[in-house]
């Protein structure tokens, strides 16, 4: 048996090993180009209404939940309201991760956090809110949650390569980089189930002070040019009318 002083040293190696973990996945390029796409999403006009909307559905407070006094975020589902025959996990899944093609699983979580605390960060488990996935589809058959999770990943990841326990790192680099496969076999299945309407891959990572000038503009965008200059003046920003409109005319689009 362990004694106290011992378990917190195994908790603090874990939470270290899992955390080196998640930061690789994290790093991944398949990662970023994932995440950068869901930060655009919630960009979008009707993100936004539907989040709104929901909060204003189940009775959530418009500035979100506090935490508690030692500053965790507890789940706040006993403070909100309930619906006969309905949830907000269930309306977040099929209202905004369906229609964006983002793993149910994972981003509802990441959206119910944001509209309980207006709080916006992935989760740390490992492989998740990415562009790939790592199974163990034997267990994953016999898990209690199995038919959630297979149809989370028939969604985000409708393509899989299943791979012998007995191939090597170079086996499997060798088969993805055979031209043919890929050609043939991969990105044939890619374009069979790739909607030309969602722009993962294609959302480049923003600039945090550009982003920040065009969210001022666009949250502006129904005051006069002059208004905005004189906000954005106030923020030590200075832009001609002429650049601010072109502003607004792009975010619309992007944000449509």
């Amino acid at each position: 048996m362990l004694d106290d002083k011992e378990r917190e040293k195994v908790r603090e190696e874990f939470y270290e090993w899992y955390t080196e973990r998640a930061d690789t996945y994290q790093s991944s390029t398949g990662w970023q180009k994932m995440w950068n796409y869901f930060l655009d999403v919630t960009k979008k006009e009707y993100f936004v209404k539907t989040v709104r909307d929901l909060k204003k559905k189940y009775n959530v407070p418009e500035a979100g939940f506090l935490p508690n006094e030692e500053g965790y975020y507890l789940d706040p589902s006993d403070k909100i309201k309930s619906i006969p025959g309905q949830d907000i996990h269930s309306d977040v899944m099929e209202l905004i991760c369906k229609k964006y093609k983002l793993h149910a699983a994972d981003y509802s979580e990441v959206i119910l956090h944001y509209i309980y605390f207006n709080k916006l960060h992935p989760l740390m488990e490992l492989g998740s809110c990415g562009m790939f996935r790592v199974s163990d589809v034997i267990s994953e058959k016999e898990d209690p949650f199995g038919e959630y999770l297979d149809d989370s990943d028939d969604e985000a990841y409708p393509i899989a390569i299943r791979i012998s326990p007995y191939a090597s790192q170079r086996d499997i680099v060798n088969f993805v980089k055979n031209k043919s496969i890929w050609k043939e076999e991969i990105e044939f299945l890619q374009k069979k189930y790739r909607d030309e309407s969602v722009s993962i891959g294609k959302i480049r990572k923003r600039d945090k002070d550009l982003e920040k000038r065009n969210d001022i503009i666009y949250k502006n965008r129904d005051k006069t040019l002059k208004e905005i200059r004189k906000i954005l003046a106030g923020e030590k920003i200075f832009l001609d009318d002429g650049l601010i409109s072109k502003i607004i005319s792009l975010e619309k689009k992007r944000r449509t």
